[in-house]
């Protein structure tokens, strides 16, 4: 077929449109596998286990106790509790607190949204 003097040979429509077809199936394909990567990497991160080492506790008055932690790595944090800690303040030398290990652990663990990094 000759039009504007350029002669156009073979090909198939079909042939065109199938192809185009492809790369448009192929693009979204792509996007949505984007998409899933990072949400999936986003659920990866939340609910990957946090690692907390090196519990240590104090009182710092008869009503502060304080527990220090190692999040990760390096990351130190603490916990500042109020309470009425008369006792244990009298039975302690420096404000060293006589705390079980698995006890300082489950005051970390119910006191999580209480957590503040140390600078």
């Amino acid at each position: 077929m000759i039009e504007n003097s350029t002669l156009r040979t073979g090909g198939n429509t079909i042939g065109v449109w199938l192809g185009k077809f492809l790369v448009i199936i192929s693009k979204w394909f792509k996007n949505i596998s984007f998409f899933l990567d990072k949400k999936g990497e986003k659920i990866i991160l939340k609910n990957k286990p946090i690692i907390v080492t090196n519990p240590s506790s104090k009182l710092y008055n008869p009503f502060t106790l304080g527990v220090h932690f190692t999040v990760g790595t390096n990351e130190k944090y603490q916990i500042t509790l109020e309470g009425d800690y008369k006792k244990e303040y009298k039975e302690c030398e420096n404000g060293d607190v006589k705390l079980t290990e698995n006890e300082m652990f489950m005051i970390i663990h119910q006191h999580k949204k209480d957590w503040f990094k140390k600078e």
